[in-house]
């Protein structure tokens, strides 16, 4: 299991709101022989997909303040894709190249 800490990039999308200039935050990374896709997009959801195209995988994202959690599994060749609302507090991104969470 793998997982990046987005804390700050919360403060910076809520400032970047209260200004009225919302840029959605994402990154695509391929990491583990798969595609890994995770980040925050408006209105108000953090989210983390991945796909690897021979494994069964699955993607993970928690609300950091409140531990609310969204899990997606996927068979090989289709996406995972977990979504929580989450745009005022931090969340944390997963992914699992190997195995369902």
């Amino acid at each position: 299991m793998k997982r990046i800490n987005k804390v700050f990039l919360v403060a910076v999308f809520g400032l970047a709101v209260s200004l009225g200039t919302a840029n959605v935050y994402a990154a695509t990374v391929n990491v583990d022989g798969g595609t890994w896709d995770y980040g925050y997009t408006r209105p108000i959801n953090a989210y983390s997909k991945y796909y690897h195209s021979y494994n069964n995988h699955g993607s993970k994202v928690v609300n950091v303040n409140n531990g609310i959690t969204a899990i997606s599994n996927a068979e090989a060749g289709i996406w995972s894709n977990a979504v929580i609302g989450t745009i005022w507090d931090p969340a944390t991104f997963y992914y699992n190249p190997t195995g369902y969470y």
